[in-house]
């Protein structure tokens, strides 16, 4: 069987969170005598924190504040104390029934000082305060790591002698396992050198510090406010509502919760011949995580129901095991078998009975239930009277075979009251607020017998009364059966009761009224209650009915007949000329053909109308925009739209006029213009048209690049861009229409360039040609790369030939610029950073029209 388990930490599991670590402490004193005529005392606090707290985080000097406790004055400066002991705990010797016992591991720290105070009535509160708790705990928010700590402790005054007292201790430190969701019991007893009874009870844990002043030299002035708990969980029920401590012995028992980290705290309250002294608190932690224990016993802890001699036992434990019963009897059984195991008792009695789970082996596990065996308990009661006027009877049925009822207690269910409850057995009780409430009654007797019964009621102020017949019109010449059943018994009384009604004093009379008529019923249940209801008879003898005016409507559209009417009757629509219903109700939608009249017929029992509408049919206009059409970009059009009275161009741009038929588009790109048309002919509804306009693009004419070519060689042009082209002017050109003319002129000459598409758009563009003697390579002799626009690249001119390489080299023959790009050159960088000033070599070659190869080298001067 596998389970998670619980570990009750004073340590914890060790997880690497490093950002909190205080898992628990406890603050105490001891009497050391008198000085003069004040006390002297030896107060401890023991810091129990997790086994990886680093140095920071696990003190080893801590400050103590003490207060007086009748004025909450600080009565002398926080006193530095130092660490005195660490005890360790990091240990595997746990249940060795657990399958994988978890490593438990934790630190605890103490810190001692001796402190002298004087003699007073209120005593004095000793306190320490640090941040930060743990994160992430299960019944505390603490989220975001902002959850300190307080532990303190209180020293009587002199009252009784009780300032010569000494705190409870607790007796254990270390850990136990139980695993969640079973069955457990932890003794947490505490031992009192004095000799002072103590009262065990869960308290509060206590906030105090913060992040951002995690170790307070002076705590704050007491009291001190608890931490928030995280519902379900309370300061009360710190494990749930299935976890308790005993009062008088300290165990803490019941069933586990489930997993996550819990904070709890335990108070060790001390009295002296009934007299409260003191108390003393000590706060430790859960710790829940998965584990497996070979052999749980697991059953009821009673069987109280005394329902018979014959209990049904029920067997909860780990399966697959054998079980060992002894039923308290001098019966005994072992069996295989988990299914519910019947034993009848042949006397009345109580038992003990036992169930032995693995009883042969080691790790065998055992459970001890109670049975109240008794012929029997049988609860039963009925409530009379569920009107919050009238006090509600219950009426208690419940059945006792052997002894005597000694414990009546009811609760009868109102959440927001603390006294709804009665200790007698048939009482009476008054609900003041309608609603659903859960009564519960719990009976004992005095041989132990309990059993709890609920039973669910609806009270309300009224009768429920549901009227089966709403308001409602009636024909003069009709008559109408009224109907209302109500959900208790009672009777019916019907105003008024003399006119024209038939079977007043039922739940359907008959009526017939000839003017406007309220009949009014009331009805009584058999407690007295009262409810009173109203029906409207609104009489009719003529039907006021208008249906919608004639009207002009735009052929092929869809109406709604409508009507107006004083009531709400039976209505039929239909088309006079065919004679077909088109429509029942006060509305009706219809899509006339062509002119159409339409009649409406409005009934209501014996009583009729008629009224008429005539629909006559308008055509609606024919919206036109015009044809597709191209244009040039940058050029305008003219677009011209028909069909109607009225015109709406969109989208607006690049219109001269949006709102007339013509209009004047200047587009950049491609567009679709809609027209919106209307006219004045009786059809107001809207037509709209659509025209695309396309504009070609710019046309990208390109003449060629500013070239330098050889004085007294031709040179042949090349445009691109268009389909047909234009050169001007003619001097030395071979043609002029044609994308590709060679010039033999000899002078230095601008070319323009007309180039048109295939839509006849037109590009322009020039080219300037330099004449340059040659072939030959032309390279300056220095240059000033300063960023000025001047001279700023170093880059050979080959004129009449190709380059092939370019190349510049240091005074140590490091090449640091190549490139074979045509009038790329050198910026004077080597790489990223600048060159330095001063002489270097450079190395060109090229190749001429005719193939061969030609290099020049020279040396440039780098300035700046």
């Amino acid at each position: 069987m596998r389970s998670v388990f619980l570990t009750l930490l004073l340590g914890m599991i060790c997880i690497a969170v490093k950002a909190d670590h205080i898992i628990g402490g406890e603050m105490y004193y001891d009497y050391l005598g008198k000085s003069g005529t004040n006390n002297r005392y030896r107060v401890t606090l023991k810091l129990f924190v997790r086994c990886d707290a680093t140095e920071q985080q696990f003190d080893d000097q801590v400050d103590f504040s003490f207060f007086d406790a009748g004025t909450k004055q600080l009565v002398s400066n926080p006193q530095s104390v130092v660490r005195t002991a660490v005890e360790n705990y990091n240990t595997g010797q746990v249940d060795p029934c657990i399958v994988n016992p978890p490593n438990i591991c934790y630190a605890i720290g103490y810190y001692s000082t001796t402190v002298t105070l004087p003699e007073n009535a209120a005593g004095y509160t000793a306190s320490y305060q640090r941040c930060c708790r743990r994160t992430n705990l299960t019944n505390i928010n603490s989220a975001n790591n902002n959850v300190g700590a307080t532990y303190s402790v209180f020293i009587p005054g002199n009252t009784g002698n009780f300032d010569q007292n000494n705190s409870a201790k607790f007796n254990k430190e270390r850990v136990v396992i139980v695993c969640a969701t079973m069955p457990f019991i932890y003794d947490y007893a505490a031992t009192d050198a004095d000799g002072d009874s103590l009262v065990y009870s869960f308290t509060a844990a206590f906030d105090g510090a913060s992040q951002s002043n995690p170790k307070p030299r002076t705590s704050a002035t007491p009291p001190y406010r608890s931490v928030s708990y995280r519902a379900p969980f309370t300061a009360e029920q710190p494990l749930g509502p299935n976890v308790t401590i005993n009062p008088t012995t300290g165990v803490i028992s019941g069933v586990a919760p489930a997993s996550g980290l819990y904070i709890v705290t335990v108070t060790a309250k001390e009295y002296r011949n009934g007299i409260y002294i003191g108390e003393h608190n000590k706060e430790f932690q859960f710790s829940i995580t998965g584990c497996v224990k070979q052999v749980v016993a697991a059953m009821p802890d009673k069987y109280a129901d005394c329902d018979g001699l014959t209990i049904n036992f029920v067997n909860n434990s780990t399966p697959g095991k054998s079980y060992y019963w002894d039923f308290g009897d001098g019966q005994t059984l072992t069996t295989l078998s988990l299914d519910p195991l019947p034993h009848t008792y042949a006397a009345p009695g109580m038992y003990k009975a036992k169930l032995v789970v693995d009883r042969g082996s080691n790790c065998n596990d055992s459970a001890v239930t109670t049975v109240y065996a008794f012929p029997k308990l049988t609860l039963a009661f009925s409530l009379n009277g569920l009107c919050t006027s009238k006090q509600s009877q219950f009426i208690n049925t419940t059945t006792n075979d052997i002894g005597n009822i000694n414990y009546y207690k009811w609760d009868f269910g109102v959440p927001t009251l603390t006294n709804d409850t009665s200790r007698q057995r048939s009482p009476t009780f008054q609900y003041t607020t309608p609603g659903t409430y859960v009564t519960k009654l719990t009976v004992r007797t005095d041989r132990g017998c309990e059993q709890t019964l609920e039973q669910t009621y609806t009270v309300y102020d009224k009768p429920p009364l549901p009227v089966l017949t709403n308001d409602t019109l009636l024909c003069y010449r009709d008559s109408l059966q009224l109907h209302a059943a109500a959900l208790t018994p009672g009777t019916y009384s019907w105003q008024p009761a003399t006119y024209n009604i038939l079977n007043p004093q039922t739940q359907s009379p008959v009526v017939y009224p000839k003017v406007d008529t309220t009949y009014s019923l009331t009805f009584t249940d058999n407690t007295g209650c009262v409810n009173t209801v109203d029906v409207k008879v609104d009489v009719k003898d003529t039907l006021l009915i208008q249906a919608l005016p004639d009207s002009l409507i735009c052929t092929g559209d869809m109406v709604t007949l409508r009507s107006k009417s004083d009531g709400a009757y039976a209505y039929v629509w239909t088309d006079v000329g065919t004679g077909q219903v088109v429509g029942n109700g006060p509305n009706a939608s219809v899509t006339p053909p062509a002119t159409t009249a339409y009649n409406l017929h409005a009934s209501l029992g014996s009583c009729f109308t008629d009224d008429e509408v005539l629909l006559r049919t308008v055509d609606p206009p024919v919206a036109y925009a015009g044809a597709d059409t191209s244009i040039c970009y940058g050029d305008k059009i003219s677009l011209r739209a028909s069909g109607g009275a009225f015109y709406q161009w969109t989208p607006t741009t690049w219109l001269s006029a949006p709102t007339r038929q013509l209009t004047v588009a200047a587009p950049l790109d491609t567009i679709d213009y809609i027209v919106v048309v209307t006219d004045t002919l009786g059809c107001p509804k809207p037509v709209r048209d659509t025209v695309r306009v396309n504009v070609v693009p710019p046309v990208p004419a390109f003449a060629g690049n500013d070239t330098i070519i050889i004085y007294g060689q031709p040179f042949q042009l090349h445009a691109t861009g268009g389909v047909r082209y234009e050169w001007s002017p003619a001097d030395g050109l071979d043609a002029v229409n044609i994308y590709n003319p060679v010039t033999r002129l000899n002078r230095d000459i601008t070319y323009h360039v007309n180039a048109y598409s295939v839509e006849g758009c037109m590009g322009s563009d020039d080219i300037f040609v330099r004449f340059i003697k040659g072939p030959e390579i032309y390279v300056p002799t220095g240059f000033t790369p300063n960023g000025d626009g001047v001279n700023d690249v170093f880059r050979p001119l080959p004129v009449g030939m190709t380059l092939e390489s370019f190349r510049i080299f240091n005074r140590w023959g490091q090449q640091i610029f190549q490139t074979n790009a045509y009038l790329k050159g050198w910026d004077g960088n080597r790489g990223s950073s600048p060159a330095e000033v001063g002489t270097y070599v450079w190395i060109v070659t090229g190749k001429d029209q005719s193939g061969k190869y030609v290099e020049r080298k020279g040396t440039v001067t780098l300035l700046r």
